[in-house]
């Protein structure tokens, strides 16, 4: 018997979901809201966490990145009907032990999580091909631009039309570091001016550093 907490915010999927996995004799705490989880998970102490990629309140990665900040231990599986590989991709780097789509059957995911209770990471052939190819595409760039991984996370935000406060705060690093950091930015993609910006962003979006 496992203690899986599900994170979704569709109602009627949620519930199937629930269903299905306490027919396996397994204990079950849904939570269609990603903020209400991370109130309650960790007196849950759940074997696994189900969560989408895509939520109103959190995307998945964020999600992630607050279950490792708030030190829960439990391995994350996202569930989600997600065809961008690259937010997929970017799930795993941050520690997610595997992806499902939702067009599974239900034997099928409960294989799946079968072999991520066994400690396996699991992510369905076709796809991690794809996710192959994304993780050489970014190794290269980020190699040629000489960008670091906190580089590119500034960038991704500085995309969402994020200010350099709330970089911060996200982040958890000074204001100051975060201008440094932009500081690098703006010379390795050779950008200037005061539309350096929007300059930088664009310029990562056409060389497939991030996503439009």
């Amino acid at each position: 018997m496992n203690k899986i907490v599900i994170i979704d915010d569709h109602q009627l999927f949620l519930h199937g979901l629930k269903l299905t996995l306490e027919n396996e004799n397994n204990v079950v705490v849904t939570f269609d809201s990603p903020i209400k989880a991370l109130v309650e998970i960790k007196n849950i102490q759940p074997d696994l966490i189900l969560m989408d990629l895509y939520m109103p309140e959190m995307n998945g990665v964020a999600m992630i990145e607050s279950l490792i900040q708030a030190e829960i231990p439990s391995p994350v599986v996202v569930l989600s009907a997600c065809e961008d590989y690259q937010d997929v991709y970017h799930a795993l780097q941050k520690g997610a032990m595997g992806f499902i789509p939702k067009s599974y059957s239900p034997q099928a995911m409960l294989n799946a999580l079968e072999a991520v209770f066994e400690g396996d990471i699991f992510v369905p052939d076709n796809i991690a091909i794809e996710i192959d190819k994304i993780a050489q595409f970014e190794i290269k760039n980020k190699k040629a631009f000489n960008l670091s991984d906190r580089q590119i996370q500034i960038l991704k935000l500085l995309h969402e039309g994020k200010k350099n406060r709330e970089i911060a705060d996200l982040l958890c690093i000074s204001q100051d570091t975060v201008k440094f950091h932009q500081k690098g930015l703006y010379i390795a993609l050779d950008v200037s001016g005061t539309t350096s910006r929007l300059q930088a962003v664009e310029k990562a979006i056409s060389l497939g550093l991030i996503k439009a």
